[in-house]
């Protein structure tokens, strides 16, 4: 018997060791591919090591497609299995809290709300609570041509009416189809497009308490005809209405267009591309009524039934540090940060990046409800209806509100099961 309980002890004090051996545990991280992977996984590997020697907790990380993450994401979710802190979108954010499968996120942990970007925080957000938090943040600027502009002795606009006519100067200087770049039908991002200009002409896409579809209102209207009129008038090339928006991006990095509007990743683009493309950066026109921009980016959530919620929460307090925040997004994603201290970095001040500094500053972030991919889908279908009519010369008059009314039918469908 004394023999047994010794054999007993020994087992455990071997188990023991071979734990503390190990270190507090491992958690599993998974991210998308915001950088090219010969910068990206090595950089992961060596913060991965740095957060071990700091906690004593090991990270495990998976780099996946942004193709297949959704649906790699919501089998987690429904599982609740696989990683315990993950990269989402911000558009996603709201609807995968919806499903009961994230964790409920105290931000004061974080640094409180007031301590990212506004629209990055309500990103994080679902019926009043925060269930993210705020990693990296993009939005949409203006890219011109600086030779191209010189030569048709044009200034960049001010206004989105101030485009058309510079665009006009462009076209006369440099042929149809010049001025402009634009998304079209293959856009997966289509209405991030649109939405800007939406906004800058006093609309939005939903009323105030979120509960009926308010971009085929007058300001909804005008906003689309404007869009349309870009390939209409000959600015933007008949092409650009079944673009996608690499093919958008494309044209203007290889010098064929003047203007784009793009992101800051775009700028990794063009130093690989192109990097004698003589650019420049300004905010996104004004509209009547003001300036207006999308927030998007990414924020990281804990899986609700994560065994190692603590740990979780370190490696984003960790990920969120002014020093690893800052490199990632100066050095490996060319995006911007959506925690406010790491602005104070000098490098936000300097050249194209104090203009995104600024624009990410008042841009918009779409409402987060769980519905919020039905809503999205029935506009964007309807957008493309609708450049499509421009494409085949069925465009008249009435084409715009027709479709914009379809849509709003089908995103009042999708409130009511909002409530």
């Amino acid at each position: 018997m004394r023999k047994s309980w010794m054999l007993v002890v020994v087992f455990l004090w071997a188990v023991l060791t071979s734990v503390t051996a190990l270190g507090k545990g491992t958690i599993t991280f998974w991210l998308m591919p915001n950088a090219p992977d010969e910068t990206h996984i090595p950089w992961l590997e060596e913060k991965a090591k740095a957060f071990e020697a700091q906690t004593g907790y090991k990270v495990n990380f998976e780099v996946i497609g942004w193709g297949e993450a959704w649906q790699k994401i919501s089998v987690a979710l429904a599982s609740q299995t696989g990683p315990d802190v993950f990269q989402v979108g911000t558009t996603w954010n709201p609807q995968f809290a919806a499903t009961g499968g994230l964790e409920k996120l105290d931000l004061a942990e974080f640094g409180g709300a007031d301590a990212f970007m506004k629209a990055n925080y309500i990103s994080t957000t679902y019926k009043g609570e925060s269930y993210g938090v705020p990693w990296f943040a993009e939005t949409r600027c203006l890219f011109y041509n600086k030779d191209m502009f010189a030569k048709a002795g044009v200034q960049p606009p001010a206004t989105y009416e101030e485009l058309k006519v510079v665009g006009k100067k462009i076209v006369e200087t440099f042929g149809e189809g010049s001025a402009i770049a634009i998304a079209g039908t293959n856009a997966w991002d289509l209405l991030h497009n649109w939405a800007i200009v939406l906004w800058a002409y006093g609309g939005d896409l939903l009323t105030p308490d979120n509960k009926q579809a308010a971009f085929n209102g007058e300001a909804g209207v005008t906003a689309m005809k404007w869009y349309a009129s870009l390939i209409l008038d000959g600015l933007a090339a008949k092409a650009c209405a079944e673009y996608n928006q690499p093919q958008a991006d494309a044209a203007f990095i290889n010098g064929n267009v003047a203007m784009c509007f793009m992101g800051p990743w775009n700028i990794a683009g063009i130093e690989q591309e192109n990097p004698d493309l003589p650019y420049d950066v300004v905010e996104p026109p004004a509209g009547p009524v003001k300036r207006a921009s999308f927030s998007g980016g990414s924020n990281l959530v804990i899986l609700k039934g994560s065994p190692n919620k603590d740990a979780a929460r370190e490696w984003i307090k960790f990920l969120l540090s002014k020093e690893n925040l800052v490199d990632y997004t100066k050095n490996l994603s060319h995006m911007l940060p959506a925690k406010i201290e790491a602005f104070e970095d000098p490098y936000y001040d300097t050249g194209v990046w104090q203009v995104f500094k600024k624009t990410l500053g008042y841009a918009t972030a779409y409402p987060p409800l769980a519905v919020w991919g039905d809503i999205e889908n029935a506009v964007v279908r309807e957008f493309r209806n609708i450049l499509t009519a421009v494409a085949s010369g069925q465009y008249s008059e009435d084409t715009v509100k027709l479709y914009l009314d379809k849509a709003a039918e089908k995103v009042n469908e999708a409130l009511a099961r909002e409530q």
